[in-house]
């Protein structure tokens, strides 16, 4: 008879969520350089032909996806911070805040 999976950790545990949210923020960066790259190309192509209207187009949709990645960055620590508040500050044996929060560990996997 085949048995029912259980998981050893949570399945949306702290650890998954801050590799998902640093994956997210990498990928967010990655396409804002890609965005502002082919911004800087229809740019010129803006500059040698002014009467160029698809390129005016195309030149600010590459400025809207620009910004869209950056608000997807600031979209992912805004959850971090309100699933943060949610859960209820963890208290060690002495008594003091646990400092090994998502947030805390998320901050410190980016600014390695």
């Amino acid at each position: 008879m085949v048995s029912n999976y259980v998981p050893k950790n949570p399945v949306l545990g702290p650890t998954r969520i801050q590799r998902v949210a640093k994956k997210i923020i990498e990928e967010s960066a990655d396409d804002r350089k890609l965005a502002l790259e082919t911004h800087r190309f229809f740019r010129q192509m803006v500059d040698e032909n002014p009467q160029d209207a698809a390129a005016k187009s195309l030149m600010v949709d590459c400025l809207k996806v620009a910004q869209a990645s950056k608000n997807n960055v600031i979209k992912v620590l805004n959850l971090i911070i309100k699933m943060e508040e949610a859960v209820p500050d963890a208290k060690s044996k002495t008594g003091t805040k646990n400092v090994n929060s998502v947030f805390s560990e998320l901050d410190s996997i980016l600014n390695d």
